[in-house]
């Protein structure tokens, strides 16, 4: 025998992740021209707090959603719930996604079931050794991450560039960092650094009458990076 009632899965999975009630939020942007990504703040008139993950639901129907985290609460007293975000997010999605004034927020309850596998971050033109890359990671632990959010964390510089979860063949737009996040490090501008050892011997003269000096400059180094040119 069936029952009539009809049981919504994604309701119920929905009332596990999420907290309280979704509630309509204007969204302001600000920020722009900065080195790093500026924090995001909500007023008093949400059911936010100052480290609560949040949803963002970017169209009517829910399947494009972005999530977000509290870094600061702005203090004063508006007269309606307003959340203020990084100028960058505009350029990074879709511009039609936020042409409205309002958009539903849903407050997270369970913030691992947005835990991110993977975090793919680009740094340029800077040298970061082990240490460096471990205390950076450290820093982003228990935070959100999206797509292009840049970061200035002791002087060093990156961008995030690609962002995966568990068991998903696909890059998502955003998500938490856990322990268990894996963090990885690509550079824009690699670089390979050749010593030489330089030594009496190496202005001596060949059979050839070349020093060892131009051999290694002219000859061996020319021959090394035409190699790789045509690799």
């Amino acid at each position: 025998m069936i029952s009539n009632t009809e049981i919504n899965i994604d309701e119920i999975s929905d009332n596990l992740i999420f907290e309280g009630v979704p509630f309509r939020c204007r969204l302001s942007f600000y920020g722009r021209g900065q080195n790093a990504s500026v924090p995001t703040l909500v007023t008093n008139r949400t059911n936010l707090r100052k480290g609560d993950l949040f949803v963002i639901n970017l169209n009517d129907d829910g399947t494009q959603k972005l999530v977000m985290q509290v870094d600061e609460e702005r203090p004063g007293q508006p007269q309606n719930p307003e959340i203020f975000i990084d100028e960058s997010i505009k350029r990074t999605f879709s511009v039609i996604s936020f042409m409205r004034n309002f958009h539903t927020i849903q407050k997270v309850a369970v913030k691992e079931k947005f835990a991110l596998y993977l975090v793919e971050v680009q740094v340029k033109e800077q040298y970061l050794s082990r240490g460096d890359m471990w205390r950076f990671s450290r820093k982003l632990l228990n935070t959100n991450v999206y797509l292009k959010k840049s970061f200035d964390i002791y002087g060093m510089r990156a961008m995030v560039y690609g962002l995966w979860v568990d068991a998903a063949p696909y890059r998502v737009s955003s998500g938490y960092i856990t322990k268990d996040t894996k963090i990885v490090f690509r550079s824009l501008s690699a670089c390979c650094t050749i010593f030489l050892q330089m030594s009496k011997e190496m202005w001596d003269f060949d059979h050839h009458g070349d020093t060892y000096y131009e051999k290694a400059v002219d000859g061996f180094l020319a021959d090394l990076f035409t190699r790789w040119k045509a690799r």
